[in-house]
């Protein structure tokens, strides 16, 4: 990952289009669950595999709390300490599964 510039990014800095860097985070069915837990998402598909399958995907998914908080750490990330995020708006395409 790229390292923000001594300061941190700025609002200016920052222009539509911008691409941010990848990152790799390991999902396996504890981070699936866990996440739900801690977002009170009580929702059978985040810990059954067979209600994930009854609604057509192939396992327990993540949960939309814990794929923004993970969004937010990767912008955080690339922006600096100094960066505040004021809104965040995103689709989720297709489930993460472990």
């Amino acid at each position: 990952m790229t390292s923000p510039p001594r300061g941190g990014r700025h609002f200016h800095d920052v222009r539509v289009g911008d691409e941010l860097p990848s990152i790799a985070l390991l999902v396996t069915a504890s981070t699936v669950v866990l996440g739900a837990l801690a977002a009170r998402d009580v929702a059978p598909v985040h810990h059954d595999p067979a209600a994930a399958r009854a609604r057509g995907i192939a396992d327990i998914f993540l949960d939309q709390p814990t794929q923004a908080a993970w969004l937010e750490r990767l912008i955080s990330d690339w922006t600096g300490p100094t960066a505040r995020l004021a809104r965040l708006t995103f689709a989720m395409r297709a489930p993460i599964v472990p």
